[in-house]
């Protein structure tokens, strides 16, 4: 019986238009989450895939030695991807020249992850493929061709082998940023290795194996592998690179998920909101059926029936909507990303269907809870039941359910604490700020009759009301503020690191007597060139006669042993100068002393990694040569230039103590090809290292992440709008009242239309200004403990935050109401009976 009733009452509420409020809360609640979540979890799958190819795989392990058979055997049956690699050093041998060259072996698998760019001749246009030289094969470097005055076709002597010479080699994805190889590279086949005899026991060799598949079958095989991994063997990831590449992409993972966290806050906002006004248009209806007899068990069973009906439908709607959204919206961004966006996971649909029942049942609970308790006088006193409109319990469930559901959907307890916590912040100011200037309304003596007058008067007559509605408004454009600014300053430090005079060129293996030869050149050919300076390589051994502990994988999260001292996992590149270089500033301690004792600055990042304090001394070995070097200084320094720069600077006295080469960086443009191809000729031993193709995969993430940003924006930007509309709509009924009430008493139409648009003004001023302030307070605390940069405040958005409010609220605020101020008074009588 009560079922027949339950679907005939649902049926003719959905023709009213009962429920609309709480299905599109639950609805836009789905398909924020969904789209959200699908869109950044696409796109961070594809910018995780894009840096991958700076390691040309997913992980490596790397070696000083070979590796036993077993490592390969055990990833293949858990069915990972490998591809093996042996860097040595080997002189090549080709019409009467002589050089020694950086020699690579590759498999046929290589590379896992990106392309291989190679041309067919010196003169030809670069392509990319996947894989190596065949057998008998060898690619060379554009900088050996000119120093063994070779082409494609020739052949040339590698150790003990003959190799014909079929490729010339411009870029491998996984070659290093910066390495004394410059561009004296040779790619060989690995199979060719036993006939260059140049492997034998006791040469320096360097050992590496790649590893592609999911991310549980490289935990897992992780796992397996951890207990037999020798001290000088290194499992890495590309966030386990120590380089700008490595934390912009987890810059661009935490900005994805607080996007998420956004969504999330503002469709529960939305959902809180929409069903306590649902509950509210349903105190009437329910005092009448309880005076026809109808029974508290039935009322129960007809709303959760409705409850239930709505939800599963809301969820559905939602999930379609939502996967339209995304699928339209990724397409989009990969075209001009002009790559395919990896599918999403089950993750969003789950994710997105459990938040959509949570929403539903715990922000609609306490509400029918309160529903059900209205009592059958209500049908004679209308005001019976009214105070249940505002429940503490209903509050702080909701709240509570927020913070679980920001947790759950981030996993970062930090995060969520601060913006939680900083919502919180603006609830409490605004129901302070609120009720002092509502109350201060009165005071302002404004004329009676004005549209001033009337919006103040009406916003004091509604104080808690108006209260509840600022905090959904400031809430909207708190989190709207925070994408805008964050979306700026960390694109904007991005585009910083990669700034357009930067080099694209660096020259290394100089000998001391070809500077001034180059610098002329330079010179003459209008080239802007660095300062020529003097490098080599020496591993930080011990501090203060402490051995460093071996390193740990920051990409499978590990932690490092606490009871040993951090070290670091490659060798940097030492030089000594004399004056600070620029874009360093020394930040504690001083510059060197001049004394007789060596002494050493050290880049500020590298203090909390290796635990030093000013001096501290560090010993180094260089070659098989040890010193010791005693810390004076911390420096800031400015990587994002690409100019050279260094961790470790050493004082002018270590001069003569070790043998260097010299090394510096141009910026180089088309009409310089011809000239520097003379010049490495000229200068057989120096190298150049194009790192444009570099640069651009960089600036590749960074347009990526730009048009995610861009892409989250514009669906916070709507559901900001829909939390406002949802706010504006439950309030219609009573303004509905008061302009009944208004042109009985003979209140001009125009009095009403402005005192309506300047009492949205108003609420969306104040609400936009508590909005910045504290969205200020709180980006500090995020860009610190987030992204870990020097957090700023950002003046402008104190004058952004009430201009936007008002404008928002106001534009959104009057054009829900403006049908409403057009209907005739027996219009609206109707609609209020």
């Amino acid at each position: 019986m009560w079922v027949k009733l339950a679907f005939k009452l649902f049926a003719r509420e959905l023709r009213r238009g009962e429920l609309t409020i709480i299905f599109a809360a639950i609805a836009l609640a789905v398909l924020t989450v969904f789209s959200l979540s699908s869109v950044t979890e696409r796109i961070g799958l594809n910018i995780e895939k894009k840096t991958s190819d700076f390691i040309a795989a997913d992980r490596r392990l790397s070696s000083n030695h070979a590796f036993t058979d077993n490592y390969i055997n055990e990833a293949n049956q858990q069915g990972l991807e490998t591809a093996s690699l042996l860097f040595f050093d080997s002189m090549l041998f080709a019409n009467d020249e002589l050089v020694l060259g950086s020699v690579k072996a590759v498999t046929e698998q290589y590379p896992l992850r990106g392309m291989v760019e190679i041309k067919d001749t010196l003169e030809s246009v670069g392509y990319e493929i996947r894989g190596g030289p065949k057998s008998g094969n060898i690619w060379l470097s554009e900088g050996l061709f000119y120093t063994l005055n070779v082409n494609v076709g020739d052949t040339v002597e590698l150790g003990a082998g003959q190799f014909t010479i079929s490729k010339v080699l411009v870029s491998e994805p996984d070659a290093p940023f910066f390495s004394l190889a410059g561009n004296k590279r040779v790619l060989l086949n690995y199979a060719d290795i036993g006939s260059t005899k140049a492997v034998q026991v006791g040469s320096r060799v360097f050992h590496r194996l790649l590893f592609a598949g999911t991310d549980a079958q490289l935990s897992d095989y992780y796992l397996w592998l951890k207990p037999q991994l020798k001290e000088n063997q290194n499992w890495e990831g590309v966030k386990d690179r120590q380089s700008p590449l490595g934390e912009n992409l987890a810059r661009a993972e935490r900005f994805l998920l607080l996007a998420g966290l956004f969504g999330i806050m503002l469709a529960a906002v939305a959902m809180a909101v929409s069903a306590k006004r649902y509950c509210e248009r349903q105190y009437d209806p329910v005092a009448m059926m309880k005076t026809l007899g109808g029974s508290r068990v039935v009322i129960r069973k007809i709303f959760l029936t409705h409850l239930a009906l709505v939800t599963s439908v809301s969820i559905i709607i939602g999930l379609s909507i939502g996967f339209v959204l995304q699928y339209f919206g990724a397409n989009y961004l990969a075209q001009f990303m002009g790559a395919e966006l990896p599918s999403a996971g089950i993750k969003p649909w789950l994710l997105s269907a459990f938040i959509g029942m949570t929403c539903a049942l715990m922000f609609s609970l306490k509400p029918l809870l309160d529903l059900f308790d209205i009592p059958p006088l209500r049908v004679l006193r209308r005001n019976l039941g009214d105070r249940l409109a505002i429940s503490r319990i209903h509050m702080a469930s909701s709240l509570f359910t927020i913070f679980l559901l920001m947790w759950l959907f981030s996993g970062e307890i930090v995060i969520t604490l601060i913006l939680f916590g900083s919502s919180l912040l603006v609830i409490g100011v605004l129901f302070g700020i609120s009720r002092a200037l509502f109350s201060f309304g009165r005071k302002l003596g404004l004329s009676p009759g004005s549209s001033w007058s009337l919006a103040i008067a009406t916003l004091q007559k509604r104080a808690n009301a108006n209260a509840v509605q600022l905090i959904s408004f400031a809430l909207a454009i708190k989190l709207m503020l925070f994408l805008v600014v964050l979306k700026n300053d960390m694109i904007s430090d991005w585009e910083m690191q990669v700034p357009a005079d930067a080099p694209n060129a660096f020259f290394i293996n100089i000998a001391e007597q070809d500077i001034e030869p180059i610098t002329t050149f330079f010179n003459n050919n209008n080239i802007t060139h660095e300062a020529f300076y003097p490098v080599f390589n020496a591993r930080v051994n011990a501090i203060n006669g402490e051995e460093l502990a071996r390193r740990v994988s920051k990409q499978e999260g590990e932690e490092r042993d606490e009871d040993a001292r951090e070290g670091v996992s490659r060798e940097p590149n030492l030089t000594w100068l004399s004056e600070i270089p620029e874009g360093n500033e020394v930040i504690e301690g001083e510059w060197f002393s001049n004394g007789d004792d060596i002494e050493v600055s050290v880049f500020e990042g590298w203090k909390e990694v290796l635990d030093l304090e000013l001096g501290d001394t560090i010993s180094f070995l260089a070659n098989e040569r040890r010193f010791d070097a005693k810390v004076t200084s911390f420096r800031s320094v400015d990587w994002g230039t690409l100019k050279p720069n260094f961790v470790m600077i050493l004082s002018p006295n270590m001069a003569g103590k070790t043998p260097v080469t010299y090394f510096s960086a141009a910026k180089l443009e088309a009409q310089h090809n011809k000239g520097v191809s003379q010049l490495l000729q000229r200068h057989p031993t120096m190298s150049m290292i194009d790192i444009k193709s570099r640069l651009e995969q960089a600036q590749s993430i960074i347009a990526q992440v730009s048009l995610a940003i861009g892409f989250v924006l514009s669906i916070v930007l709507v559901s900001g709008a829909l939390v406002l509309i949802s706010q504006v709509q439950a309030s219609l009924a009573e303004r509905m009242q008061e302009v009944v009430i208004l042109r009985t008493l003979g209140a001009r139409g125009r009095l009403i239309k402005l005192a309506t648009l300047y009492e949205f003004v108003l609420l969306g001023a104040i609400a936009g200004f508590v909005a910045a302030l504290v969205s200020d307070v709180a980006l500090l605390l995020i860009q610190q403990q987030l992204f870990d940069v020097a957090g700023r405040l950002h003046w402008y958005i104190w004058l952004l935050g009430p201009i936007s409010g008002a404008a928002f609220v106001a534009t959104i605020g009057y054009f829900m109401v403006a049908n409403t101020m057009r209907q005739n008074t027996q219009g609206l009588l109707r609609n209020l009976s």
